[in-house]
């Protein structure tokens, strides 16, 4: 009992003058950040809601996005990981505390016995009761390692967060995408049967000797060029849907129907982007790469703390005895207490080189810190550059569009009437093909440039609660 007091009193002690050695971790302050492709006429102040899709008025992405978001496999992986670490981090609290196990054994021997003149002796002995272990954090070697893993788990909770920004923004580009493909199939498709128009105009005109084969064969081959050109659309168009549908966890095949042809317009409102100051907070993958910071922080105060003494108390209650029908009984009680210590003291100099690694690690990780900031400026600052442009050469494009139009109907008429030559009618036919898939090309780069401005903005509120649930 003397003893047992004594071990208490010299823990007490010893836990009383505790120490976390290491650097104590502070977060990198940044100041607030001034965007200059903002200023935009094409921009407003006003905040965008967090499913920022739902600002196109499309059921149908709407549909897609929360499906991918419920059931995208990369977002399971993510899920998994977040689930790890957070075992991890309650597993690294669990250490500050006392490990204690319940067991028993049995031990049958016989062997020379210097008691007993060194004849073989048999002996048989049972052990029933609790094994305790407990190593003293002294240092905060085990505080640290708590610390290192909790910054871990929010490090994948903001992976998790990464990864459905990316998810909703993979769907929504791919979705656009297959739109403007589609739109521009049916621009081709309709080329296509005005060209066979005017394929029999020019066959009628030879017949009746008012053209020329010349006239004949250039319609053909113009006809024959946009033909070979709808199958590569096709091709696009089809691998559009596989990959909306592998984002939404199905089967390549599995959207055909929900993907039928249907008009999208270019999105046509000011964008709103709110305060984007706080840009740097709502950009899951910073967030990522300071919490790696923290982890890296911690690391080195655990291996700082091999530095010094590691106390450890490890102990058993329970019985003890050499006959089974009998142990549990008040003279087979047993209990033992052994405290041990343990210092790398003749060791210093692969401690050191082991601190020496973990402290160039957490340099290495400041500075992939500092990278993720600038790539997220650069990142965001593209995007609105990206969209404000493709806004401008939007009403560019619709203006060629229109011309062309205008300009193939007066050809059309000026070549029936005679007063025009059919490569004139041929050249403004093709003005006005490349004219309206370049606007149909255009109209679907505007939705895709919004999506990579939402994307560039970390999506928003969009990642704020996260849309998978994790399993307890």
């Amino acid at each position: 009992m003397v003893i047992k007091t004594l071990v208490v009193a010299l823990a007490s002690v010893l836990l009383a003058g505790c120490v976390t050695v290491g650097p104590n971790y502070k977060a990198p302050v940044e100041a607030p950040v001034t965007l200059q492709g903002s200023a935009a006429p094409v921009y407003s102040t006003e905040s965008p809601v967090a499913t920022w899709w739902a600002q196109f008025d499309d059921p149908v992405l709407e549909e897609l996005v929360h499906r991918a978001l419920a059931d995208n496999l990369d977002l399971r992986v993510s899920v998994s990981r977040v689930q790890q670490a957070r075992a991890v981090f309650v597993e690294s609290r669990l250490d500050q505390a006392p490990h204690v196990t319940a067991g028993g054994s049995y031990d049958r021997r016989k062997q020379p016995d210097a008691l007993a003149g060194g004849d073989r002796v048999f002996s048989e002995t049972y052990q029933l009761g609790f094994d305790a272990g407990w190593e003293l954090d002294l240092f905060g070697r085990q505080r640290r390692a708590a610390e290192a893993a909790r910054a871990d788990l929010d490090a994948e909770w903001a992976n998790l967060a990464d990864a459905q920004v990316l998810v909703a923004a993979e769907v929504a580009r791919n979705y656009f995408e297959l739109r403007g493909t589609q739109k521009r199939i049916a621009v081709a498709e309709q080329t296509l049967g005005n060209l066979r128009d005017t394929q029999k105009l020019t066959e009628t005109r030879w017949d009746l000797g008012a053209g020329s084969e010349l006239d004949v064969q250039s319609s053909r081959a113009r006809l024959k060029a946009i033909e070979a050109d709808i199958p590569l659309l096709e091709v696009a168009q089809t691998q559009s849907r596989h990959r909306l549908a592998v984002l939404l966890g199905l089967r390549p095949d599995a959207l055909d129907g929900l993907l039928a042809p249907r008009d999208v317009p270019a999105f046509a409102k000011a964008l709103p982007l709110g305060d984007t100051r706080e840009l740097l907070r709502q950009r899951a993958d910073v967030r990522v790469a300071e919490r790696r910071l923290a982890a890296a922080t911690a690391r080195v105060g655990v291996a700082t703390a091999d530095l010094f003494p590691r106390l450890s108390l490890s102990g058993f209650v329970g019985f003890l005895g050499g006959d089974a029908s009998g142990l549990v009984n008040g003279n087979n009680k047993a209990w033992s207490l052994t405290p041990s210590l343990s210092w790398a003291a003749f060791d210093f100099g692969t401690v050191r080189a082991r601190l020496k690694a973990s402290k160039a690690e957490a340099d290495g990780v400041a500075a992939q810190y500092e990278q993720a900031v600038l790539l997220a400026l650069e990142d965001t600052e593209n995007a609105l550059t990206r969209y404000a442009k493709q806004q401008a050469r939007l009403a560019i494009v619709a203006e060629q569009a229109q011309a062309a139009r205008r300009a193939e109907t007066l050809a059309q008429i000026r070549y029936r009437e005679g007063s025009e030559d059919f490569l004139t009618l041929l050249d403004a036919q093709r003005t006005q093909l490349s004219a309206d898939d370049a606007l149909a090309a255009a109209e679907a780069e505007v939705n895709v440039s919004v999506v990579g401005v939402y994307k560039a903005l970390g999506g928003w509120g969009q990642a704020a609660q996260p849309t998978v649930a994790l399993a307890n």
